[in-house]
């Protein structure tokens, strides 16, 4: 380890993260608390010293803070999952042994006990234990690739190291920018699919042998384009009802037998490249990703962020968890995280579309399945959805971004 990779971190820990991460901060009152934005003393016209002296302060208090922090929320995550074993020991102690190995024997995220804060609570200190040992193993092992490693994945930092002050003082709040970012992403997506629909790819002049190869995958991207222009003109496809309409159009490739159900297919290969470059920018939003990144790269964030949601779903499913109950602050979070969330919608509307979400990705594939003995590919659905929320909420009138917006809504 030399002191490029040190370097590296007390930089980004210095720099000021505009309007924070989706879930960049954990709340558990009051056993937590966010460390306080921390004001240097060095201004710009002061003397160069007092600002290196100044800038290193902060950094080391800004590591020590988010150090205590980050320890507390561990400590804070064992007591939860301590009420998790509990709760899974009585239960079991009840079941018989077929139901017992019908079970498992392992916790599984959506293990009862515990209210949804504290899954949340739980799934964030996952998150951030992982972005640290990825960042430890970095420091150790390859401390010339941090920095660049912190440019091309800026949101690899814990929660408890992130500032989320606004450092060139914009009036813009978070979710303003996150909207913002995820219709640009819509726009650009758009475009992409349609130019790879009708133009080859410049690459596949250099092939002779590789001409039907490109003109079937140009074709398979033209049906995509065709589905999401299918959705688009559809009466009525609009809000809620529209998702359930794009499903529908989807239902021959989301249910399938077993032996049809491969890999490929579980793993989302078939879908275009254009697809899944939007949605892990709108994912990501208000800090898109590089668009040098591999493929596979890109498909894997996706497939994580796909992950998170499952465990969520199934958590408030098959808890049966009353939308009601849960905060404002972390409904917010769990609809942003789904793309169905815009500025300026109310409690009532995002619990509606969180409850549609969850009937459409989780109870009516389930039932559906049962009664057909068909299995369906759930990282398909929540694609579809994704895909669609992203389109509709770029076209909500609430949208931040009202250039996009305009033009949608034509000449009124």
């Amino acid at each position: 380890m030399n002191w490029t990779g040190i370097l590296g971190l007390c930089f980004l820990l210095s720099q000021e993260v505009a309007g924070g991460s989706d879930g960049a901060v954990m709340t558990m009152p009051p056993t937590t608390s966010s460390a306080p934005p921390i004001v240097g003393k060095a201004s710009s016209g002061g003397n160069p010293a007092t600002q290196l002296l100044g800038y290193v302060r902060d950094s080391v208090i800004r590591m020590k803070d988010g150090s205590v922090e980050l320890y507390t929320n561990h400590k804070q995550c064992n007591e939860i999952r301590t009420k998790q074993k509990t709760y899974f020991a009585a239960v079991q102690a009840t079941l018989s042994e077929e139901q017992k190995k019908k079970m498992g024997k392992r916790i599984t995220p959506s293990t009862g006990g515990i209210t949804y804060e504290e899954f949340d609570f739980l799934q964030k200190g996952k998150d951030d234990r992982s972005k640290l040992g990825n960042i430890a193993f970095m420091m150790f092992a390859a401390p010339n690739f941090l920095p660049y490693a912190f440019m091309f994945f800026p949101d690899m930092l814990p929660g408890p190291f992130k500032k989320t002050t606004n450092k060139m003082g914009l009036q813009f709040s978070k979710w303003e920018m996150i909207s913002r970012e995820r219709s640009h992403a819509v726009i650009k997506a758009f475009v992409d699919l349609e130019r790879d629909a009708r133009v080859p790819p410049a690459i596949a002049n250099i092939n002779p042998f590789g001409k039907a190869k490109t003109k079937r995958n140009m074709e398979r991207i033209e049906r995509f384009g065709q589905a999401a222009a299918a959705v688009l003109v559809t009466k009525g496809a609009v809000g809620d009802a529209g998702a359930n309409v794009a499903l529908n159009l989807l239902q021959d490739q989301i249910y399938a037998t077993a032996d049809q159900l491969t890999k490929k297919e579980l793993f989302l290969a078939d879908i275009p490249k254009n697809i899944m470059m939007g949605l892990c920018r709108a994912l990501d939003a208000p800090t898109a990703p590089s668009s040098f990144l591999p493929n596979f790269v890109i498909r894997g964030r996706v497939l994580a962020e796909i992950k998170k949601m499952t465990n969520s779903d199934e958590f408030l499913v098959n808890q049966k968890v009353d939308l009601n109950t849960i905060r404002s602050d972390l409904l917010v979070e769990a609809c942003t995280a789904r793309l169905i969330s815009a500025p300026g919608r109310t409690d009532e509307e995002m619990r509606a579309s969180l409850a549609n979400w969850l009937e459409m990705a989780v109870v009516q594939p389930a039932s559906y399945a049962q009664k057909t003995g068909l299995q369906y590919n759930a990282n398909l659905v929540r694609t579809v959805l994704l895909s669609y929320h992203a389109i509709d909420a770029a076209r909500d009138s609430r949208a931040s971004s009202y250039l996009p917006r305009l033009m949608f809504q034509g000449q009124l």
